[in-house]
């Protein structure tokens, strides 16, 4: 498999944007949104040849992009798998298959030169406010460990 930062800089340039929301649509996936009351926060899942990504429609509008861009890696990454979900009180489940999912939401939604755009003093978290991201996403893309 190709290293999981190349097909998304790959799939960025073939597609001009960083939106998952846009490039799962250009790529024939079907976008649900669904009220979900348990830990779901969003799942991928290939029916007869239809590909869905369903999303928790009670998250708040950051979670659920990064939930998208989390669902589009495993639609990208792991396509012969039958279902994949996020279900668990974190954001961030484990597991090698959801570490690549997290992995390549992080590299679709966070740009290489993210801190150039802001002053030395600003801290990871005030980066990720400004960029709509989780912190953990930045630490995750950069191999931040703090």
């Amino acid at each position: 498999m190709k290293r999981i930062d190349i097909r998304v800089k790959n799939l960025v340039k073939k597609y001009g944007t960083r939106d998952p929301e846009q490039i799962a649509k250009e790529m024939g996936l079907i976008i649900k949104y669904k009220s979900y009351n348990d830990y779901t926060k969003g799942f991928y899942i290939n029916v007869k040849r239809n590909k869905f990504i369903v999303i928790n429609s009670n998250l708040d509008e950051c979670s659920k992009r990064i939930v998208l861009a989390h669902e589009l890696g495993h639609a990208m990454l792991h396509s012969s798998k039958e279902v994949h979900f996020i279900r668990e009180n974190t954001l961030f489940p484990r597991g090698k298959i959801e570490n690549e999912a997290n992995k390549f939401a992080a590299e679709l939604l966070i740009d290489d030169d993210i801190f150039n755009n802001y002053p030395d003093y600003f801290t990871i978290e005030q980066i990720a406010a400004a960029e709509n991201v989780h912190s953990e996403l930045l630490k995750l893309k950069f191999n931040i460990n703090i």
